[in-house]
């Protein structure tokens, strides 16, 4: 039986842990990756100006950590992380191992990932054996943040061959970028003989007119074992979830002739390797 592990989840702040399983239930998804709220407020979009503070960041990381104690093997909890927070490194440690969250989600909202004053943070994900999901692509909802996204600036991960991190939404448009980087990536692997460190979140962003090619190319490079499931569904809308997979399993088995074992290695299987789970 094919296991369905969503793993690009939003919590938006006072879900209930009961009503979150019971959608899942209720369309067909075995375990979510639920990223924190949030965790900080957005001063000015457009020059980049934010506020955050630890109590604010504790704050999100608690209320995923109390759903994901409720429902350990249905909720896997994600802290979302704001990187130039002063104490980062800490907040870090504090929610992966006494809140027992289980990674860690960034979204470069006006940094970049190649900024050298980011690899003490780097530094402790590698250290905790934690995966990472990063936002890379064009973003909405933060402006003019596009820049600090693409695909290429990832390419310092290589520096933390044992930090295991996924490229979320396949970096559209930069997506042949985001299969050259994995292709880096693979080949520095191979070399080194050290695990395979990068993913590719499918997660939408790229518009359905796109999303059979970029199937295609994905695939065809060799990524079968690396590709993830992911809706950016919220608490709110996980019936979204079941559609984005629908739609995509239909790409996959009818029109690419992908085999039944692709797609359950696509729907859950790597998820399970991504997130070290048993």
């Amino acid at each position: 039986m094919t296991k369905v592990i969503d793993c690009h989840v939003h919590s938006r702040g006072g879900e209930e842990a009961m009503k979150i399983v019971s959608e899942m239930d209720e369309y067909g998804i075995d375990a979510i990756v639920l990223f924190s709220p949030y965790p900080g407020q957005v001063v000015d979009e457009y020059s980049g100006k934010y506020f955050y503070n630890v109590g604010m960041q504790k704050e999100a990381a608690l209320h995923v950590a109390k759903l994901q104690k409720e429902y350990p093997d249905r909720i896997i909890g994600f802290l979302w992380l704001e990187p130039r927070l002063e104490g980062a490194t800490e907040v870090l440690e504090w929610a992966l191992t006494d809140l027992e969250l289980k990674g860690v989600k960034m979204i470069p909202y006006h940094w970049y990932p190649y900024d050298e004053n980011l690899f003490n943070v780097y530094e402790k994900i590698e250290e905790l054996e934690a995966p990472v999901i990063f936002h890379s692509g064009i973003l909405f909802g933060f402006e003019d943040s596009s820049r600090f996204c693409r695909p290429v600036n990832f390419e310092v991960l290589i520096k933390f061959p044992r930090l295991r991190f996924a490229l979320a939404h396949v970096s559209w448009p930069w997506v042949d970028e985001c299969i050259s980087l994995w292709g880096r990536f693979r080949h520095a692997a191979q070399k080194s003989g050290e695990r395979m460190q990068m993913f590719i979140d499918a997660t939408p962003g790229t518009p359905l007119i796109y999303r059979r090619e970029v199937f295609a190319k994905v695939l065809a490079y060799g990524a079968h074992d690396y590709l993830l499931f992911g809706s950016d569904s919220s608490t709110r809308s996980l019936k979204y979830s079941k559609s984005v997979r629908e739609t995509d399993e239909r790409i996959l088995r009818d029109e690419l002739g992908m085999p039944g074992e692709v797609v359950n290695k696509y729907l859950g299987l790597n998820a399970i390797r991504f997130l070290g789970l048993k």
